[in-house]
């Protein structure tokens, strides 16, 4: 089942967060400087911490820098590996990002990104944020942990790319999950600029407690000679070509978790060796 997108609208800026288009929200950090742990919500870190390097002296999104390629991160070096390079990790105050343990991918450690969906509560999303000029053709990768099956009755975002500009971001496509009619999850797209989601032919069902690997490959293009395609562990399930999918110049790139409706509420889904390549 498909979130109803026509419900899906902006809304007040709360906390940390100004949301912009139907799940996509743009934390109110300025891109390219960073808040203290404490206003980014329990459990998170942010850049400019003593754990990190300190973050470069230039806005990669204000001033049009490119996005590092090749690039991955499995958090062995903490979130630092996304604010050593001018991107940033936030939290709504009652979600939290943090480093784990277990489970783990490859490595020691992975990264928990911890929402709840009660209205009583401010605590929809966290993520982290890679940001500047992506590259005209690359594959965004990333393993994810869904420890327990939810039902989704609105957005369930795992990954999340924007454009535009610091002052003026806006959604331009989503991998998220949504409830196939047995009640698994399945993966699929949505289209901001067309307004379109993009759901496989034959769906696979999302492994509940162990690791799976999204990639979604982006051919960017202001005219309509754009690609996208999204694989599952290797598999591809959808490509849609022919398209216009980016009428931007500087990008931002979100991992983590955003949930607007889940059954149960509450929602920890674990994340390492995040990728960008190209090809």
């Amino acid at each position: 089942m498909l979130p109803d997108w026509n419900h899906l609208t902006a809304r007040t800026a709360a906390a940390l967060v100004l949301a912009i288009l139907t799940g996509a929200c743009e934390p109110t950090l300025v891109a390219g400087t960073y808040a203290e742990p404490d206003a980014v919500g329990a459990g998170g870190t942010v850049g400019g911490t003593d754990a990190c390097s300190a973050p470069p002296d230039y806005d990669p999104a204000a001033e049009g820098a490119p996005v590092e390629v090749p690039w991955t991160t499995g958090f062995e070096n903490d979130f630092c590996d996304y604010t050593e390079t001018g991107g940033f990790c936030y939290a709504d105050p009652d979600a939290s990002f943090e480093i784990v343990e277990a489970p783990v991918h490859g490595g020691r450690y992975a990264a928990a990104f911890s929402v709840t969906t009660d209205s009583s509560r401010n605590g929809w999303e966290t993520r982290c944020v890679r940001q500047g000029v992506l590259p005209v053709e690359g594959t965004y990768g990333t393993w994810f942990h869904v420890p327990s099956l939810a039902e989704v009755t609105d957005n369930w975002n795992l990954i999340h790319i924007q454009g535009g500009a610091p002052d003026d971001w806006h959604g331009l496509w989503d991998v998220s999950l949504g409830t196939a009619d047995d009640g698994s999850l399945y993966l699929y797209l949505f289209d901001f600029l067309n307004s379109t989601p993009h759901a496989p032919d034959s769906p696979l069902a999302v492994p509940i407690g162990s690791w799976f690997h999204v990639e979604f490959r982006l051919l960017r293009s202001k005219d309509a000679t754009g690609e996208v395609a999204l694989y599952q562990d290797g598999t591809l399930l959808l490509e849609v070509k022919g398209i216009v999918t980016d009428d931007t110049d500087v990008g931002q790139w979100y991992v983590g978790n955003l949930a607007k409706d889940l059954t149960p509420q509450d929602s920890t889904i674990y994340v390492d060796d995040v990728t960008l390549r190209t090809p």
